[in-house]
């Protein structure tokens, strides 16, 4: 059984030459599928060994879509014969080589095929020395990390949207190794501004896709938005002797969705996108202002009345001073 690791990627150079690392550490395979980056991450990727790069072209439209990424890097793993051990992950998700060498030793004889790994994931919050800890969504959740290859299984690819789909093809067991030993380090949250704006990126895709309003994107999106007080503990150190973190100086460069958004702008009109939550982030606000005149409206009506946020606020704030106060 070899370990393969699949990984969509696109403009990832800030952290890639860190997470490369890490699953050359425990995998055999490393195949990436780079989505024309326009940064260093092809020649990033051209230096570690294991590494097996499938390059999409300008004219190849089915690998731009991250969903149909993911069919390609399936089909590239089973040209390696056997039922091997996928595993599924995104180039900002850190897996410690130590801990996971450790864990499929002590496993291997449960690795069967179609046996899913579930691991801890956590958010790393505003630092690389801190996570998010409480019960949204972004506290720490068990989440399918890889699984043996039956061979057999498969996405749907059918119609399929450009976002959120499942990143495995098999992702429920109820005999799935939970492997509470092997923490994955999610570093989105660490670079914050580029965050915020993948996430104003996000929701112009979801809303050209046309299957949902603007308060509906706004709606789902609505958990990503900056926030006043976010309970964090200190990552442990353990978690850290055998890894390498990138520089988060990185967050005071424009991220490259920031050029995307704005060519959409141009090409159907700033107010197309006027009832999406971006406008928090400056330089898509000074756009508006600059192409209208005027201030953005988005649509907010997925909101609940002013009172029951009143009241909601006031209960997080309570919980938040309670937290600190009391042992």
């Amino acid at each position: 059984m070899k370990i393969i690791a699949l990984v969509p990627v696109r403009n990832e150079a800030w952290v890639l030459e860190h997470s490369l690392a890490f699953w050359s550490g425990f995998c055999d395979v490393v195949i990436v599928n780079d989505q024309m980056s326009s940064d260093a991450t092809r020649e990033i990727c051209r230096r570690f060994p294991k590494v097996v790069l499938l390059e999409s072209k300008p004219a190849d439209t089915v690998a731009r879509l991250p969903q149909q990424a993911r069919w390609r890097l399936l089909d590239a793993a089973r040209h390696y014969d056997g039922h091997n051990l996928l595993w599924c992950t995104d180039a900002d998700e850190l897996t410690p080589p130590t801990f996971a060498q450790r864990f499929f030793e002590q496993h291997a004889g449960e690795l069967t095929p179609r046996r899913v790994i579930e691991c801890r994931f956590y958010n790393l919050w505003g630092s690389l020395a801190k996570y998010r800890q409480d019960l949204s969504s972004y506290g720490p959740i068990w989440k399918p990390m890889g699984f043996v290859d039956d061979r057999v299984v498969d996405y749907p690819r059918g119609e399929v949207r450009p976002l959120h789909e499942p990143r495995m093809p098999i992702e429920t067991d109820l005999a799935a190794l939970e492997a509470e030993a092997l923490p994955i380090l999610h570093l989105q949250w660490t670079v914050w501004n580029r965050n915020q704006m993948k996430q104003a990126w996000y929701r112009c895709i979801d809303f050209m896709d046309k299957r949902m309003t603007g308060a509906e994107v706004n709606a789902f999106y609505s958990v990503t938005l900056p926030e006043i007080y976010v309970h964090t503990e200190p990552v442990p150190q353990e978690w850290l002797a055998d890894v390498t973190l990138p520089d988060a100086a990185v967050d005071r460069q424009p991220a490259w969705q920031e050029a995307e958004i704005l060519g959409w702008f141009e090409q159907r009109g700033v107010e197309f996108f006027e009832p999406l939550e971006i406008w928090h982030l400056p330089s898509l606000r000074q756009e508006f202002r600059r192409r209208t005149g005027r201030e953005p409206r988005p649509d907010r009506s997925y909101l609940p009345s002013r009172a029951v946020r009143a009241r909601k606020f006031g209960r997080r704030v309570y919980n938040a001073v309670k937290r600190r106060i009391l042992p």
